[in-house]
């Protein structure tokens, strides 16, 4: 799957997070009640939206939070929630059927349904023609989880595919090699599925709320600027056991990858 992913045709990133400027859309303010029936976190991988997304589910902001379309396959945790699936939708009408079980699934909480989609991930739903995630979640708040630094994100990624260890309460099961061509692919994929979100709130006349990964990580009680955002001043939170994961190693291929790139930008120019 990420061989699939990673030779796609690629541009060298551009670092800054666009603004975004209040459009036509529904979806300019959070209402003062949480009167929605998903709230979407868009994010691309290792920015920290499992941590964010984990925290308001435990805080009863909203449904147990899954990833419902899993890493590039149907994850069999999903038949604990949902035993008459058996992988992910091939066709629209599977797909329908399949969120519709996704949104009955703990509707007696009354809560929203919690969603988590990396990018590529919304490319399945393209394929089935979906352009709205309205089409199929109904009435839908954003949280764009990023981060500031794609290079860092990039080598956290490169580690966690290596080592499997997507949060911190797995087990790693491979020591993690340094490889610039696997960063440096990264890098240009990440960047790509930033500027893929961006465009599609661009599009769409939504505002989501910026969740910076780096702020987020440093206090994960700042979840509090979300409720706010969401209109639910006061809310208690419930904090997660899942820990940042970023070690020495990350710091040390960071800084590899950059002088990396610095000596074959020198070896290019005249």
């Amino acid at each position: 799957m990420w061989e699939r992913l990673l030779t796609r045709k690629s541009r060298r990133p551009k670092l800054a997070v666009a603004n975004i400027s209040p459009g036509r859309g529904t979806f300019v303010t959070a209402p003062h009640r949480l009167a929605c029936d998903t709230i979407v976190f868009a994010s691309t991988q290792r920015t920290g939206s499992t941590a964010l997304a984990t925290t308001l589910s435990a805080s009863k902001v909203t449904r147990q939070s899954y990833e419902w379309f899993g890493q590039g396959h149907f994850d069999k945790k999903i038949r604990h929630f949902l035993p008459e699936f058996h992988d992910l939708p091939a066709t629209a009408e599977e797909l329908k059927r399949y969120v519709r079980a996704i949104r009955d699934f703990d509707a007696g909480s009354g809560l929203p349904v919690s969603l988590m989609l990396h990018n590529y991930q919304f490319d399945l739903l393209r394929e089935l023609g979906v352009t709205r995630l309205e089409e199929l979640f109904g009435d839908c708040l954003y949280v764009y989880n990023h981060r500031g630094d794609i290079y860092y994100q990039a080598v956290s990624l490169h580690i966690a595919i290596q080592t499997q260890q997507w949060v911190s309460s797995q087990e790693c099961i491979a020591e993690p090699s340094y490889d610039f061509e696997s960063i440096d692919r990264l890098v240009n994929w990440i960047s790509q599925d930033c500027e893929s979100w961006l465009a599609y709130f661009r599009q769409n006349g939504i505002v989501p709320f910026h969740a910076a990964y780096e702020r987020f990580a440093q206090d994960p009680r700042a979840a509090t600027q979300l409720l706010d955002w969401l209109g639910m001043p006061g809310q208690a939170i419930e904090t997660t056991s899942l820990q940042r994961q970023a070690s020495g190693l990350n710091t040390d291929f960071y800084h590899r990858y950059l002088a990396e790139c610095g000596t074959r930008r020198a070896s290019r120019d005249p």
